[in-house]
């Protein structure tokens, strides 16, 4: 058995994934630090609509992307594995064009429904500076994950977890030195260091490869659409589920109660990136093994996963149901230990959303069908509607276990159907 386990890490894959977990977990307590400036340097209210913020330049930021985040792990090992190998280079000038395209719609949309999109996105109105600043931060993050995709696509694992952990890591710097914080400037702080970091990587990887910006295949951009447009609709659904709670609550139990609920959201983000880091390396992986025919030894790793998923899951409920109290200090402050009760619920949707990221990059991977976008979407509606017959705190967390749960099981279901196929 340890000789097996030696054989698997020693391999090009398995070097991958010790890498993206090791880098990932120092992401996370990047977040973990972030947390707690922000919790201890702004009020309850500021910390309220920082997170409504955050979480609607999330969806946005997706939205721009328009896909590609998942169209480039998929379509460049294809390209690459081909026979004979196809140049990737059109298909990367394409991307950048369509995410271009997307992103300069969303931000006309966004201008023109300014008042409408002040409450939404920024929690309050009379606020057009900061809308503004949203916006520009979520262009630079949709560009941002443009770079990572690359590096996902081609297998660089060490640059392509090394520049996130770099972008976190720049991040805690203007908490920390910023005399005055507010949520203002925490955006704009944030703004300027994603745009000098995105320069520097482009920079890296267009050096002397310029030219090939200018190399175009028109059937690409039918190739994308056709298989980004599903996708699209996935990650807008996917971070309106992560959004929505917040944006509802704030607009209909105030900001104080959106700071609570924001509690527990984040014990559920906090580990659930551990588990999407297998899916970082599953989705190129898979698609390398549709291209060579190899996919029943790809399904045996899913299978073998999908037991190691649940165990850890259930270890990470366990110890953060017992030291609810002294996280909940820990990583905000003493004020926010009267959500204990809501956090402990909503830390269970752990385990489904575990399963949720297992496989939906392996779904990505085998089919243009974008199953993914479906189940969102019917996620999103039951919490929609949950949500509005929700009266409590309680409900709210309940509803929220709900729709974690019934994603779980719609990706596990999806996965088994594709399987047989």
């Amino acid at each position: 058995m340890l000789k097996l386990i030696r054989e698997k890490l020693s391999s090009g894959m398995g070097r991958d994934m010790v890498w993206t977990f090791s880098i990932q977990l120092l992401i996370m307590l990047c977040s973990f630090a972030i947390n707690k400036l922000l919790a201890s340097r702004l009020s309850i209210d500021d910390f309220g609509q920082y997170n409504v913020i955050k979480r609607s330049v999330q969806v946005l930021s997706f939205l721009m992307l328009a896909g590609v985040g998942i169209a480039l792990p998929r379509y460049i090992p294809l390209y690459r594995n081909s026979n004979p190998p196809r140049r990737i280079a059109p298909l990367m000038s394409a991307s950048f064009i369509y995410i271009i395209g997307v992103s300069l719609i969303v931000l006309i949309v966004c201008m023109l429904f300014s008042a409408q999109m002040e409450d939404i996105i920024i929690g309050q109105s009379d606020n057009m500076h900061l809308l503004i600043v949203a916006l520009a931060y979520a262009f630079t993050l949709a560009m941002a994950q443009y770079v990572f995709a690359y590096y996902r696509g081609i297998g660089d694992f060490k640059w392509y977890n090394g520049s996130q952990l770099a972008m976190q890591l720049l991040t805690i710097i203007p908490l920390i030195l910023l005399p005055l914080l507010t949520v203002g400037h925490v955006f704009m702080a944030w703004l300027a260091i994603s745009i000098v970091l995105v320069a520097c990587l482009a920079g890296r990887e267009l050096r002397g490869k310029w030219l090939s910006l200018f190399t175009l295949q028109p059937s690409l951009f039918v190739t994308l659409i056709k298989y980004s447009s599903g996708r699209l609709i996935a990650d807008f659904f996917q971070f309106s589920l992560a959004a929505f709670p917040l944006i509802y609550i704030s607009n209909t139990q105030g900001l104080q109660i959106t700071a609570y609920f924001s509690v527990g959201i984040f014990f559920v983000t906090m580990v659930t990136p551990i588990f999407s880091f297998m899916g970082i390396i599953l989705l190129p992986y898979v698609s390398k093994a549709l291209a060579r025919s190899e996919m029943a030894t790809a399904n045996r790793l899913v299978n073998r996963l999908a037991i190691t998923y649940i165990g850890t899951s259930m270890i990470f409920i366990g110890i953060i149901y017992i030291f609810t109290e002294l996280l909940t200090t820990l990583l905000f402050s003493s004020d926010y230990v009267v959500t204990k009760d809501l956090t402990r619920i909503m830390i269970l949707s752990i385990l489904p959303q575990a399963i949720y990221m297992l496989y939906r990059n392996t779904i990505d991977a085998v089919s243009i069908i974008p199953y993914n976008a479906i189940f969102l979407g019917v996620c999103l509606l039951v919490m929609v509607v949950g949500f509005m017959l929700s009266s409590t705190l309680t409900h709210y967390a309940w509803t929220y276990l709900a729709v974690s749960t019934l994603q779980g099981i719609l990706a596990w279901a999806a996965w088994m159907l594709l399987n047989k196929k």
